[in-house]
């Protein structure tokens, strides 16, 4: 499966490496094709570009878009399931529809939020109650005795921890 950069891999062996990535993630038989067909869409408006792809290669690149989609496929598939088995533990008024879409989603990102918040360090906690209370950083660097650059570290730690949960996406 070696594939050169001046050659362009086919659809069949790009749904090899979905087939194959998917496997190694713990997909069952029955799941893979419904997966193919979403990666391979999205892989159709994928432009590969040299120029920044920081060295990374062309089959390199197209893999890792497969991962991503594989565990944001994976991560969507247990929200479901999660909110699903968790409904029936609600009070009835929550889970009725006249909530409509919108609290469905609501009380899916707050699930989701606090799975994420538990992966955080306590100062990471801290510092993400701050900025839910609409602290800015200099204001929590002050507050917490630190340097503003060490809380923006802390920062881009709570910004990496949620993008590799997917929930980055909520927010467009």
């Amino acid at each position: 499966m070696c594939i050169t950069v001046s050659k362009q891999p086919t659809e069949k062996t790009i749904s090899k490496w979905i087939s194959s990535r998917a496997r190694r993630m713990g997909f069952k038989r029955h799941d893979i094709e419904d997966v193919q067909q979403q990666i391979l869409l999205v892989l159709m408006d994928f432009e590969f570009n040299p120029e920044k792809s920081n060295g990374a290669s062309g089959q390199t690149a197209i893999t890792a878009v497969i991962d991503r989609q594989l565990r944001q496929y994976r991560r969507t598939r247990n929200r479901y399931t999660d909110h699903v088995t968790g409904s029936e533990n609600m009070p009835r008024h929550v889970v009725d529809s006249s909530y409509g879409v919108d609290q469905a989603t609501h009380i899916s990102m707050l699930a989701d939020l606090a799975k994420a918040r538990t992966l955080l360090s306590p100062i990471e906690q801290q510092i993400s109650d701050a900025l839910a209370d609409g602290q800015s950083i200099n204001e929590i660097a002050k507050t917490m005795k630190m340097n503003w650059h060490t809380v923006n570290k802390h920062v881009a730690s709570i910004r990496d921890c949620l993008e590799s949960l997917g929930l980055d996406q909520r927010a467009h």
